[in-house]
């Protein structure tokens, strides 16, 4: 495997009540598989930050990390409805953007087609169409060049892993 290999670890697990675990785990099995985490909790908050001025310094932080890291591993579980966390959305497209590998993974099975509420024939309750291609999520992120969306979180590191030492065609 090349030298320096980081991951930028997107996703909802920044709100989880158990976000340190979460965190600690996943730092747990990048560095057994040689590959450093970025988590976008890293670093320290400048005091006296709140509000749009608190929010401004960590997103643009995150878009740091991002830039500094060799992929992204991303969260992509539904959170507070069907879809995924549209933070997540906005890291996965900036690093596909900068042209940087992006491996997915989520906790549920469930396409999002199964997960939207529709009224009928593919609508929802207002009548808008329903994205039913069978991914995991709107196909902007459920279509993804390094991969199906993965099951767990290992099984994304794997993935990404599996990238970075891989001989070149």
């Amino acid at each position: 495997m090349p030298d320096a290999i980081s991951a930028y670890l997107a996703g909802p697990d920044v709100f989880a009540p158990d976000a340190g675990a979460r965190f600690a785990a996943m730092r747990q099995l990048c560095a057994d598989n040689g590959i450093a985490p970025i988590c976008p909790t890293d670093g320290d908050l400048p005091p006296g930050l709140a509000g749009a001025t608190l929010a401004r310094h960590i997103k643009f932080a995150n878009i740091q990390q991002i830039r500094s890291a060799s992929c992204v591993i991303a969260n992509i579980s539904p959170l507070r409805g069907p879809n995924m966390d549209p933070g997540t959305a906005y890291e996965i497209g900036f690093a596909e953007a900068l042209g940087k590998p992006v491996f997915l993974w989520s906790e549920t099975t469930t396409t999002l087609a199964a997960r939207t509420q529709a009224a009928s024939e593919g609508r929802d309750a207002q009548g808008w169409m329903i994205e039913n291609f069978g991914l995991a999520e709107n196909l902007m992120i459920g279509i993804n060049d390094f991969g199906p969306v993965a099951t767990s979180f290992a099984a994304a590191l794997a993935g990404a892993k599996r990238h970075f030492t891989q001989p070149a065609d």
